[in-house]
């Protein structure tokens, strides 16, 4: 029992070698992903999720993909998510990285998943706007970089500030997964400034983040909003290093620095995860995170639709 009740300290303490260059962390991840293999899943998470942001995107902002210029950012190891864009648009596809994330043992997990979701996607997402033979064309690729011009594919890598060598106005569409929750509040106003910029009037962009503790994953012992017991000092020496570190945000904070960038909100949808914090007392957690409503604990999972006017 006490070995369970400490296994997200456990997972801590292996990560704290890691956490404290950039050369550390990179290494970290190659070890992970690509030494062990363990961004496999990735592949199966992002065919599920990616129909949802079509799904919602169509639902509450009227999208039709069949034309627009779609941007990913930050997808990770996987390039599901670069083939099933190619399955709903023709047009060309950015994608944005803070490293080179490529790695073609992944391509094999990536096509057999998008093969499975291609057909779904494409009824949910309306006019036809790829074709599915494409991914009989992909079987005999053999690298990431194949996958990437076969999908007209741009990749672009390098920081937030990065970004800013990206044309205004040269994307219609903006998905993410599981990404804004690792950018602290300033990085945040950067990067939501960015995306304003670089979307075109009408442009819709669609985030789905995790406001719950990311060692509650590993650990149930733990409730998922554990990491509001602690005070902001406490904290900070708690997620330290980029694969640590997660912001302490919750729904109405983006919602309210979307707005503040000039986006509209159409939608936070939370309810898949809603009762991941059942039992979790208010007067448990710390400070100001004591105060947090019934509604806020439901929103342990959102998915934000907003949209540039």
């Amino acid at each position: 029992m006490t070995m369970r009740m400490n296994r997200w300290r456990m997972k801590r303490l292996m990560m704290v070698p890691f956490a404290h260059t950039r050369a550390a962390e990179n290494l970290y991840e190659w070890l992970t992903a690509v030494l062990l293999g363990t961004q496999k899943g990735m592949s199966r998470k992002w065919c599920y999720w990616f129909r949802e942001h079509v799904v919602l995107c169509r639902r509450y902002g009227r999208v039709d993909f069949a034309e627009k210029r779609l941007w990913l950012f930050e997808p990770g190891w996987s390039l599901a998510p670069v083939i099933l864009g190619r399955l709903i648009t023709p047009r060309d596809i950015l994608v944005t990285e803070d490293h080179d994330r490529l790695a073609g043992r992944y391509v094999p997990f990536a096509l057999e998943e998008a093969g499975k979701a291609g057909a779904a996607l494409q009824r949910s997402a309306g006019p036809p706007g790829g074709d599915l033979a494409l991914l009989e064309d992909l079987r005999e690729a053999t690298s990431a970089r194949q996958v990437l011009s076969a999908c007209r594919a741009r990749y672009h890598v390098g920081d937030l500030g990065s970004l800013a060598r990206i044309e205004p106005g040269s994307s219609d569409a903006c998905f993410s997964m599981g990404r804004l929750e690792h950018f602290d509040p300033e990085e945040l106003t950067v990067l939501m400034s960015q995306m304003f910029r670089i979307l075109a009037p009408g442009g819709i962009t669609s985030h789905i983040v995790d406001h719950r503790d990311h060692f509650w994953h590993y650990d149930k012992s733990i409730h998922c909003f554990h990491h509001l017991t602690y005070s902001d000092t406490e904290w900070a020496s708690v997620a330290k290093g980029r694969h640590m570190y997660r912001n302490r945000l919750l729904e109405g904070d983006y919602a309210r620095m979307f707005e503040e960038q000039g986006f509209e909100v159409l939608a936070a949808v939370h309810h898949l995860h809603r009762d991941d914090a059942s039992g979790v007392s208010p007067g448990s957690l710390w400070g100001r995170y004591s105060e947090l409503s019934p509604k806020d604990l439901e929103a342990a999972v959102t998915h934000f639709v907003v949209r540039r006017p």
